[in-house]
Order: C-alpha cells, then sequence, then structure tokens
C-alpha cells in the first residue's frame, strides 16, 4: 500500500503541476513506535495533532500569524490529518489558543469530536470508537483535559432530581494548559529557527496526574506557506457575486475568472447516497474541461470537500479539483452542511502547495454576501463538457463560462477579505 501509493492520481497529478513527473520518485517506510498508553482493550495517546510554526488562518483579523497553530484531537492523529465522518477537531491559534469560532453550546456540541482512532488490541486492528467508549476507559484526570461540561443541561436535569453528566470531547482542558500551550511554542519556534523556514510538525500528548504531560515530537519538515503582503483594492459599485470577511485562506491576488462550477447543496442532498461519490467524477470533468481549455475557475461546493463521508460533502480527492483557481465550502444547515476550514489536514496542505484559493460561505452572517442566483442569467455548460449525464445532475451542477465577459476575483490576505463581482 505504501510503495503503490507513488502511483495514486492526486500524487501523479501533484508532480505534474510542479514539474516532477519525469523524476525518480522513491518511496521509503519508517517504522516508528506508536505513542500512547494501555486502556482495556485499547492502545492510543491522550491527544494527537498537527502544528504550524506560521498560522495561514486568523480566526480575528488582530492575531499574529507568525505565532503558530495546533490542531488537536483526542486518540490517534489521523483524525487531525484526515477530513473524517462527523468530527471536528480543535483548532488553536498560539496567538490566542482559548479563542474559537463556535458561538453557543449547541455548536459546541454539534462540532466537537465525536469518534476517536484507536488500536484494537483484541482485533490486532486500527479504527475508530465512540467517543463515548473512549472516556469510559480512560482515568479521570486524562478525561478531564478532554472533555468540557454542558453546565447548563447539568442543572436542568439536577433540577430534575436527577445527577448526570453532559460532556463533549473538544480538548478544552488542553487548550487551557498554558505550560502545554508554552511548550508548544517553544518546540515550533525553536525547530523554525533551526530551519530557517516555517514547518509543519505531528506530534502526541499523554496526560498523567497534576496536569503533568509528556510531548512526543513524531515528524517535523518544512512548510509549505502562502505569505503575499499585497494590499488589493477592492472595487466598489460592481455586481457583487460573493463577499467575504475572516474565512479564507490564500495569498493576495487580483485575478480574472472565466468559469464557475456550482453545486446546489439542497439537491445534492436529495441526491441518492449510493449515488453521491459519483458527482466527484462531474467535478473532475470539469475541472479537465478548464485544464484543457486554460480557464481560471471557481468551484462551489455544499459542506466539507475532500471528506470521506459523502453525506457530509463531496469525496473528491485533490486530482478532481487540481486546476481550479479558488474553492468555496457552502453552509446549508438545514440538511446538516457545515464547512470545515480544514487547516492542517493533507487535503489543506494540496491546496496551499496549489497555491488554491480556499473560502467559506456561512449563511446567515453578517460578514458574508453570497447572491448564487446570478449564476442562473447565464446558460449551463455541463451538458457540453459531458453530454451523458442525467437531467437530475444538470439540475444539481451550474457550471457556466463567460467567455469574453469574465468575472473578478480579489483576495486580501492581511485584511482576510474576498470580493468575486461580475462585469
Amino acid at each position: 500500500m505504501v510503495y503503490v501509493s507513488t502511483m495514486n492520481i492526486s500524487a501523479l497529478e501533484y508532480r505534474k503541476i510542479n514539474d516532477l513527473d519525469d523524476t525518480d520518485e522513491q518511496m521509503a517506510l519508517l517504522v516508528q513506535r506508536v505513542s500512547g498508553s494501555y486502556y482495556g482493550d485499547y492502545f492510543f495517546p491522550t491527544a494527537a495533532g498537527v502544528g504550524f510554526s506560521y498560522s495561514p488562518y486568523s480566526p480575528l483579523p488582530d492575531m499574529d500569524n507568525s505565532k503558530g497553530m495546533l490542531r488537536l484531537v483526542m486518540g490517534l492523529g489521523t483524525k487531525a490529518v484526515d477530513r473524517t465522518k462527523k468530527d471536528y477537531p480543535r483548532i488553536i491559534n498560539l496567538d490566542r489558543p482559548e479563542v474559537t469560532m463556535v458561538k453557543d453550546i449547541r455548536e459546541k456540541h454539534r462540532y466537537s469530536q465525536h469518534y476517536l482512532d484507536v488500536i484494537d488490541l483484541k482485533d490486532i486492528s486500527l479504527h475508530d470508537i465512540p467517543v463515548e467508549d473512549g472516556l469510559e476507559v480512560i482515568p479521570r484526570y486524562a478525561k478531564k483535559v478532554l472533555v468540557e461540561h454542558d453546565r447548563e443541561a447539568e442543572r436542568m436535569f439536577r433540577d430534575r432530581g436527577q445527577r448526570r453528566e453532559i460532556v463533549f470531547v473538544n480538548c478544552e482542558g488542553i487548550v487551557k494548559n498554558h505550560d502545554f500551550i508554552d511548550e508548544m511554542k517553544e518546540i515550533l519556534d525553536t525547530l523554525e529557527t533551526a530551519y530557517d523556514y516555517p514547518l509543519d510538525i505531528e506530534y502526541t500528548v499523554n496526560f498523567g496526574e497534576d496536569n503533568s504531560f509528556n510531548v512526543n515530537l513524531l515528524q517535523c519538515r518544512p512548510l509549505q506557506v502562502s505569505i503575499n503582503n499585497e494590499a488589493i483594492e477592492m472595487p466598489k459599485d460592481k455586481d457583487v457575486f460573493f463577499h467575504i470577511k475572516e474565512s479564507s485562506m490564500g495569498m493576495s491576488r487580483k485575478t480574472k475568472i472565466d468559469a464557475i462550477c456550482y453545486v446546489d447543496p439542497h439537491k445534492y442532498y436529495e441526491y441518492p447516497y449510493a449515488q453521491k461519490s459519483s458527482i466527484s467524477r462531474v467535478i473532475n470533468d470539469v475541472n479537465a474541461y478548464c485544464k484543457e481549455n486554460g480557464k481560471t475557475a471557481i468551484l462551489i461546493v455544499p459542506g466539507r470537500i475532500g471528506t470521506s463521508s459523502p453525506e457530509l460533502g463531496i469525496p473528491v480527492v485533490f486530482a478532481d479539483i487540481s486546476y481550479f483557481s479558488a474553492i468555496l465550502e457552502e453552509s446549508y444547515s438545514e440538511v446538516g452542511y457545515m464547512p470545515e476550514l480544514s487547516f492542517g489536514s493533507h487535503m489543506f496542505q494540496d491546496l496551499v502547495e496549489a497555491e488554491i484559493y480556499y473560502g467559506a460561505l456561512f449563511e446567515n452572517e453578517k460578514k458574508i454576501e453570497f447572491n448564487k442566483d446570478m449564476l442562473f442569467d447565464y446558460p449551463n455548460i455541463l451538458k457540453d463538457i459531458n453530454p451523458n449525464l442525467s437531467e437530475e445532475i444538470y439540475d444539481m451542477i451550474q457550471v457556466i463560462d463567460f467567455g469574453e465577459d469574465n468575472a473578478e476575483f480579489y483576495h486580501d490576505m492581511n485584511k482576510d477579505e474576498t470580493l468575486c463581482v461580475f462585469k
């Protein structure tokens, strides 16, 4: 599996984009002891994740990106680097670690971690288990740093004469452990100084009693970052397609847009579950059209792109989206589609290295304007790209080609502001 991964379609596409397709691509195996502890029939660390010495994302505009960021999960770190089913890791900006964009307790429950990856010693396998099962087997001092209590719900049960613990996993105690945060800052700063370049790491943290902990550094490598301090002037008095503040990633740019591909979230939701994965191939067709015709294009999709679960978004791989200049995830709360700007995941790294802009279109957000109906003033050319699809798909996916009358795309990295206007 490891050796054949050099022939993976996304690996081939990555090498082609970076002019490496004629090089001798070699693969080695690194065998490394797993960091963790024995808990009943399972083996896993208290928490694990990835870290960046430079953060390409600031939840608030006045944050210092040079302080870095962490992506943190309970259990094995595989949940931190893959976009997995119904799991949301804790994103920590090390400048202000306790800041979160989750608004209330209901959202905290929903956008927390629901499964953890473990080594199962009984079945000799690597798989995930519900977090409730993991919390049952770990000692109380470890549980304390992983969960946050829903005090309001606990109080409601108390008023009824019932004592019930209501918790969810978001690594709250680890985030509030100042010694841990300071140590991670020092690790990242020390390594960046030694490399003389931004870098990313993979790590585990195992907690003991009295808030004691042990960090294991598993991997360290140079980090491809998009840093462009160019100030971009946003045009005024034009037809705004979308305008976003504080929910995007990518270097500053001003670009003409030739084409847009839009996947309707409600129609994608209604599409049969067993056929949802086929939408990835349609996106691949549009991607190929853009590549073959030299089109600069935007892709807008529901939920989480690249997820392994089609009910949460479209399960594309990097090769399916490699020639889009900008990718945006649209929320649709009616059916549970929620963007997750997955900073630190493998999909994230692919987008950074390809210099693809990445943004989120959240509903009912004052900082976001999205006039999607403007798309339907243009003919849908998907049937020209692939005439063999069903009418259901032509209704779901709108592809427009502006021809010479293109759109304009602006992104200011410093202000974290993005604007797309139609001429």
